[in-house]
């Protein structure tokens, strides 16, 4: 297998030769699934930032995170934003995205019943999280009991649909969801939730949640687009960052281009964002990229043998941008390790001992 790897790594490093002044000539098709989490993108390309850059986009509607994830792998979208939590294992098994920039905090919290006594994770909870098993929520959820001095082994894990899973703490079947922000805190509002775990909290508050992610094969073959269409989306999330007046306009921008529901409470949907850090500098993307290696190959969840700076050489590929004074710039030591190769290991390491 070790032979494969160095075989591989020549053939994708004369690719990368050979492409490197054949930049893609079409509209860039941008991947959103409808999630407020990757509303920069959608943003970019309404107010012209895209455009600016000289880039023709066109928005392609992709379903949920699974598939746009899978849509980005078939070439059916040239980019779309994802959750960190949810790509790791994936690429640590070869899957091909890199993750080009960081584009906010939070996103994701642990419920309860607003009247239960729960405070904390406890051994012998049953837990929901949407996504599936092994997901960005399942991941997360992982995370936050690692966190308390638990294994994922303590609990019994259950996907639901994030609303399902609302119902399924109300029923009983569970006594912790772990969901987006986006659907839980209407509940808390409501009073019939309450949140005891938080990607919100001061130990989570600047890990970087989202990213904005293409194959490494469009990179290497579009290295000046792919740097474009960083630009872009950064510069959006900067522009969300700035005000709470541009996070009002923002949810205002979506809801008049119909990227989110004409029924959203525009009020709500700002307050959510305001909750959360846009346009993350690099430096605080590789800081959170460093910590989940850690705390995933400690759980078992990646392969502990893995050198952590291989990994994040498979994931990490930033551009240097910069909008508005503030920039951000690739790490001095990422051209040496960006093309660093898995080592010679089987996949029977990869072990959500939850799953079971």
């Amino acid at each position: 297998m070790r032979k494969f790897f160095v075989m591989f790594a020549l053939l994708f490093l004369t690719a990368c030769g050979d492409n490197a002044g054949n930049e893609v000539d079409r509209v860039i098709r941008l991947g959103f699934e409808g999630g407020l989490c990757q509303g920069a993108i959608p943003l970019a390309h309404i107010k012209g930032f895209f455009a600016e850059e000289g880039l023709e986009t066109e928005i392609v509607v992709t379903g949920d995170l699974v598939s746009s994830r899978d849509a980005l792998m078939a070439g059916h979208i040239d980019t779309v934003a994802g959750m960190l939590a949810g790509w790791f294992v994936p690429v640590t098994q070869g899957l091909d995205i890199q993750f080009t920039l960081g584009l906010h905090t939070g996103c994701a919290s642990a419920f309860v019943l607003a009247d239960s006594a729960i405070t904390e994770f406890e051994r012998g909870q049953e837990i929901a999280v949407s996504g599936a098993i092994g997901g960005a929520f399942h991941n997360i959820a992982l995370r936050f009991v690692y966190r308390q001095g638990l294994a994922p082994e303590d609990f019994t894990w259950r996907d639901f649909p994030a609303a399902e899973a609302v119902i399924a703490l109300q029923n009983g079947t569970v006594q912790v969801a772990v969901i987006p922000d986006q659907v839980g805190k209407r509940f808390v509002d409501e009073g019939i939730l309450r949140v005891i775990r938080s990607l919100d909290d001061a130990d989570f508050a600047d890990d970087t949640c989202c990213v904005l992610g293409m194959t490494g094969q469009f990179i290497a073959q579009n290295p000046e687009t792919a740097a474009k269409i960083t630009r872009a989306v950064y510069r959006a999330s900067r522009w969300i960052d700035a005000s709470d007046e541009n996070k009002t306009a923002a949810v205002l921008l979506l809801k008049e281009h119909d990227f989110v529901s004409a029924a959203v409470d525009v009020d709500y949907v700002a307050g959510l964002m305001r909750n959360w850090r846009w346009g993350m500098p690099h430096y605080l993307t590789e800081q959170t990229l460093a910590v989940s290696i850690a705390e995933y190959q400690a759980m078992g969840v990646i392969n502990p043998d893995l050198e952590p700076y291989v990994i994040k050489a498979q994931v990490w590929h930033p551009f240097t941008v910069s909008f508005d004074g503030f920039a951000s710039l690739p790490p001095s030591d990422f051209i040496a390790t960006q093309f660093s190769q898995l080592p010679d290991a089987e996949f029977e390491y990869i072990r959500l001992v939850c799953c079971a």
